[in-house]
């Protein structure tokens, strides 16, 4: 059963929704006067037009202002649809960065603070035909978790352009007065079934919830049961087992109504994929056999929307870059993203590390308990997406190895992760320096401009120094760590520039090592390095940087607007003809 794309959420999907996107009044509120002047009652002084979900320092947005400004408001004035009377309305945000708070109808909903993560309002008793909703945004780009935002004027390096305000979808979504507020789906391939966990909100005796499951058009399964505990567990077999990989990605449909005297009260519909992420010997294993990740670096920015996809066709073609390039997944760097992106890894088989934006953030323990809500909720949110087999919540924090407050904010997140999700693998503290409490030893490595024989010198001293000892003389684990067999991928390297192309923004050029002349000198240095790679037998995967240039980092696959710089059909068959 094909879903609907264009909704907000492709793996949760209610049958009657609302979108509030598109033109919105918006005001900069720079001297901070928009709560004592009480703007969220009588309405923004001089608005301009923004276009949401695009944040105002995008060209998308219709301002494409890149000076700062900390505090902005937004107005959305509204008529409900008729059919959205009958019942309780949900009011959604997917992201907005970073503190935001909300009135409808001069009504004060409450706030959320965290610019990656959704939230949500029952707003029933709020709501009426016609309707103005406030947003207050604040965003001081200071200490806190803002991924490869940069809060200078001018963006350099490996930083980018800042964002603030919506950034995804808003809309609304009609249920009962008793919903299914989330579900999740632990597949078991083994047992050829899955574990159904539901959440349900507005409970009352009496509630049945009813389960119907298919592949392709076929009904597998349909059945009822009383719901007598939040959450509601069942469990199910498949009589038909299609597992989920890259090279197939069969999805199932799911449907869930709640009703009462049989009447629905609320039904959703998504999908779920039957498949397993494990360790084996040493080696990361999908559905218990062994699969070597060759990954591309994807950082999340276009050049009109910034973090904001022009369209949903966007997200398909970046995920489609990654099949061309004949890799299969990604490491999706600093930056949760719009679920309807993961909907096209499910749907044509790419893998994802989804890793968090801690940049910005500093460990101090101040700041655990606001990060830990943030990769709570996005985890949660992700949950049953079947493409993501890893999550990553730090990269590069060197200071753990010195630091020992660092040190425990990073493992404590780590042990609530994998509380929280026991079935996917978990990544520490990408690249360096690990802790402890980490399913795979990451490294990034930018040496393979020096060539064959250094770069696969380098690679092999700082493997065998695992298995030796010293490790962290290397920069790769704290002092104390105990090395136990965990797989290790080479999640960062390459970084090169082709002479001849410059940013299509204003921003200075940057790369790492010296850039090759041409394309052909590109797929040399490339073959060289991917020998490397391969002849290091340790190495349970790869990560290219990047799959696209963002800004002034120009090290991509492609442009920035997503031109090929090198021919994708050659770089599979480098791949293809050294053994991967």
């Amino acid at each position: 059963m094909m879903l609907d794309i264009e909704v907000p959420r492709p793996d949760f999907v209610r049958r009657s929704w609302m979108s509030l996107e598109g033109l919105w009044d918006f005001s900069f509120d720079d001297d901070d006067l928009g709560l004592s002047k009480k703007w969220f009652l009588d309405g923004l002084p001089n608005p301009v037009k923004i276009r949401v979900p695009y944040p105002f320092q995008s060209r998308l947005s219709g301002i494409g202002d890149e000076s700062i400004h900390n505090i902005v408001w937004y107005c959305k004035t509204f008529k409900l649809h008729e059919d959205f009377k009958q019942a309780r309305v949900l009011l959604k945000f997917g992201a907005v960065d970073y503190k935001a708070m909300v009135w409808l109808n001069g009504e004060y909903l409450g706030e959320h603070v965290g610019g990656y993560s959704p939230f949500s309002f029952d707003v029933t008793d709020y709501i009426d035909y016609e309707n103005t909703l406030i947003l207050r945004v604040e965003d001081f780009h200071g200490d806190q978790a803002r991924g490869k935002q940069d809060p200078r004027l001018k963006p350099s390096g490996c930083t980018y352009m800042r964002i603030t305000g919506i950034w995804q979808p808003v809309w609304l979504e009609l249920c009962g007065d008793a919903w299914i507020d989330r579900f999740q789906v632990f597949p078991d391939v083994k047992s050829k079934g899955f574990q159904l966990y539901t959440y349900v909100k507005g409970w009352i005796n009496g509630l049945k919830l009813r389960l119907k499951v298919f592949l392709a058009e076929a009904e597998l399964i349909n059945l009822t049961q009383e719901v007598k505990e939040n959450p509601l567990r069942i469990s199910a077999e498949l009589p038909e087992v299609c597992l989920w990989s890259p090279e197939e990605p069969d999805l199932y449909t799911i449907e869930l109504s709640i009703e009462k005297n049989g009447v629905i009260l609320d039904d959703v519909r998504g999908y779920f994929g039957l498949r397993s992420v494990s360790i084996v010997n040493g080696k990361i294993a999908l559905n218990d056999k062994p699969v070597y990740l060759k990954f591309a670096l994807d950082q999340g920015f276009f050049p009109d929307g910034l973090y904001a996809a022009p369209n949903v066709e966007a997200l398909r073609r970046d995920v489609e870059a990654v099949k061309k390039l004949g890799l299969n997944g990604v490491r999706k760097h600093q930056k949760p993203e719009d679920p309807r992106y993961f909907y096209w890894c499910d749907k044509l088989g790419v893998l994802v590390w989804e890793e968090m934006p801690d940049w910005g953030m500093s460990l101090e323990y101040k700041n655990l308990n606001g990060f830990w809500n943030e990769v709570e909720a996005v985890i949660i949110r992700d949950f049953n997406h079947p493409s993501i087999i890893a999550w990553v919540p730090f990269n590069e924090r060197e200071s753990v190895s010195k630091n020992i407050e660092h040190r425990k904010f990073v493992e404590e997140i780590c042990l609530r992760i994998k509380r929280l999700d026991p079935t996917r693998l978990l990544v520490d503290n990408s690249g360096y320096i690990h802790v402890g409490p980490t399913d795979i030893i990451d490294i990034h490595d930018y040496s393979g401009w020096k060539g064959y024989r250094h770069f696969k010198d380098v690679l092999l001293k700082r493997i065998q120094s695992l298995k030796t000892g010293e490790p962290e003389k290397l920069r790769i684990t704290v002092e104390d760590f105990k090395y136990n067999g965990q797989p290790i991928v080479l999640s960062e390297w390459g970084g090169w520039g082709i002479k001849g192309f410059r940013p299509i923004v204003d921003r200075e050029v940057y790369v790492y090592g010296p850039p090759v002349a041409d394309e052909c000198e590109f797929l040399t240095r490339y073959r060289e390095n991917i020998k490397a790679i391969r002849e290091c037998e340790l190495l349970a995967g790869f990560c290219y940087t990047q799959l696209y240039d963002v800004e002034g980092e120009l090290n991509g696959y492609m442009t920035y607007d997503r031109k090929w710089k090198v021919n994708p059909e050659q770089i599979a068959k480098i791949h293809e003809t050294i053994g991967f």
